[in-house]
């Protein structure tokens, strides 16, 4: 492929710089490019400031906070025909459709969808909403160059059954970057340790694994649950209420935000995600990659990692506490697992790093050049 003159520039758009899922990878993403290669831009529809906006500008990439308001579509069409981006990447599921129509009518040749989850409502059903969600995927369609999942799971849900039909559809699995592993712990913590990664809110569904916990600690004396994610709203009130009912206050750790999860996964004897709905969930990643056994619900997302790793267990949602619970107790049976074993095993996987960053990369040049 030859090279570009000038660096492409690329403007992805979200909805806030907090740590999550879609915002780590894009940032990553930057970072693993020379700024005389690629340009990465951010706009941010929240308009607030966020905990990664230093990773952004270190990275060589400039931050618009463009707020949802009456004056956006026009602030955001100036932005597009002043700055003469190359490919405008949106991560903010169906109102990609409006950013990319806007996109559209600025110039921009190239113009990415991406899905990261196949939830939409999010609970909130209502008539205006679907009427909403039929006009975003409208203008989606029209206007995408590119229609890009975290999943095969993600793009059936969110987008198509037939999704392969479509030539601007793809899948692309987000990577665990290699230069992550190099300061892991050598040895897993003392007491048996059970590791949870995600923010604590209801779709999480962290308030689950206490009634799970309290079951398991009866046949694992010292049983400790490290729940590592920022509380949103009042759910880790609830949570920690439903802990200290239970009487297993002293088992449950509210870690709060971190900049590294690998290190407690890594530390960990076993990682759990009992999540309602997931894209690709990252941690599940984080753990095997680690050599982390993991059990998590059964969704789209985490069946597609499931048949690469075998450390990844799957439950329905719909089993049990007690049921969980002797999945959690299996799990924590002291066994020989070599170090090393998961990051070569990933390195091998559809979720290298390396190939995340190439599909990115020729995804954004033939976007350009040919959109």
């Amino acid at each position: 492929m030859t090279r570009p003159l000038a660096p492409l520039r690329i403007l992805n758009v979200l909805g806030q710089l907090e740590r999550g899922g879609a915002e780590l990878r894009a940032i990553e993403l930057a970072e693993a490019f020379p700024p005389d290669r690629v340009r990465s831009d951010f706009v941010v529809l929240s308009g607030k400031d966020g905990v990664l906006d230093d990773r952004v500008r270190s990275a060589g990439g400039d931050i618009v906070k463009c707020t949802l308001n009456p004056r956006f579509a026009n602030r955001f069409y100036a932005l597009l025909r002043r700055r003469h981006y190359d490919v405008v990447h949106s991560h903010v599921h169906y109102f990609s459709g409006v950013i990319l129509a806007l996109a559209r009518l600025a110039g921009v040749r190239g113009r990415i969808a991406h899905l990261h989850t196949a939830l939409a409502n999010d609970g909130h059903d209502t008539l205006r909403r679907r009427v909403q969600i039929a006009a975003c995927r409208m203008l989606l369609d029209r206007n995408a160059t590119d229609i890009v999942a975290v999943g095969e799971g993600t793009m059936r849900g969110a987008w198509d059954e037939t999704w392969w039909c479509d030539p601007r559809c793809r899948v692309i699995y987000n990577g665990i970057r290699p230069d992550r592993l190099s300061s892991l712990p050598s040895v897993r913590a003392e007491e048996p340790t059970i590791v949870s990664v995600g923010s604590i809110k209801p779709l999480k569904n962290q308030l689950r694994l206490i009634g799970m916990l309290s079951r398991v600690a009866k046949a694992v004396p010292g049983v400790r649950l490290q729940l590592i994610g920022k509380e949103v709203g009042d759910y880790g009130r609830s949570v920690r209420l439903a802990a200290a009912e239970s009487g297993m206050s002293d088992s449950v750790q509210f870690i709060g935000e971190v900049d590294e999860p690998l290190n407690w996964i890594a530390r960990a004897h076993l990682m759990i995600l009992p999540s309602l709905w997931e894209g690709l969930p990252c941690a599940v990643l984080e753990a095997c990659v680690t050599s982390t056994p993991a059990l998590v619900s059964d969704l789209p997302g985490t069946r597609e990692i499931a048949r690469h790793f075998p450390d990844v267990s799957v439950m329905s949602l719909q089993d049990d506490d007690e049921a969980w619970a002797q999945a959690v107790i299996r799990a924590l049976q002291p066994t020989e697992r070599a170090a090393a074993g998961g990051a070569d095993r990933f390195a091998r996987s559809p979720f290298a790093f390396r190939r995340f960053v190439d599909a990115h990369f020729e995804m954004w040049s033939r976007s350009h050049a040919m959109a």
